[in-house]
């Protein structure tokens, strides 16, 4: 091993952190700091978004927080876990001769069957309003699948139940007030 330079898995590994730091905290701060959105509510529905997912918007809703807000933060917060992810993974695939192997003998498994090949990947967009972010990701990459449109179906998925639950959300809050 030379000394002196930065292995790549490492760099790969900065990069990860970065971008979920940006996107989970940096973004969603700074767009309220410069809405003069409330900071101490944010950081509440950031904090609820990375335990309980989507569940967590009615926390910002409660908090008086617009529910426009409330979705671009469970946004920012799901989309920078995903790509973490993702990327950790794939450092632990292309650096890891046993990962390597385990994916290799997974996606040759998840292609002898048809059906899984063909519409397992759509299967995302429900996995992650039961599953949640944090599994689809590791599914997805297991199975083979690629990247770009795991990333797209889970989002999508996330951003439809996270609608659902924030609409549910004002539907309840006005029926009480």
């Amino acid at each position: 091993m030379e000394t002196g330079i930065i292995p790549r898995y490492l760099l790969l590994l900065w990069r990860a952190i970065v971008d979920v730091l940006t996107l989970v905290f940096v973004l969603p701060l700074c767009t309220a700091f410069l809405l003069n959105i409330s900071l101490p509510s944010t950081v509440a529905l950031i904090t609820g978004t990375l335990i309980i997912e989507y569940g967590a918007a009615p926390i910002g809703i409660g908090l008086g927080l617009h529910p426009v807000f409330v979705l671009y933060v469970l946004v920012c917060v799901a989309l920078g876990v995903v790509l973490a992810l993702f990327d950790v993974f794939a450092v632990l695939g292309e650096h890891s001769e046993r990962v390597s192997g385990f994916l290799k003998r997974s996606s040759e498994r998840a292609e002898h069957s048809a059906f899984l090949t063909r519409y397992g990947i759509y299967g995302l967009v429900p996995g992650v309003m039961i599953l949640g972010f944090y599994i689809c990701p590791p599914v997805s990459w297991i199975l083979g699948w690629p990247r770009t449109r795991s990333i797209l179906l889970i989002m999508a998925g996330y951003i439809t139940i996270s609608i659902v639950t924030i609409l549910a959300t004002v539907g309840i809050f006005s029926l009480v007030r």
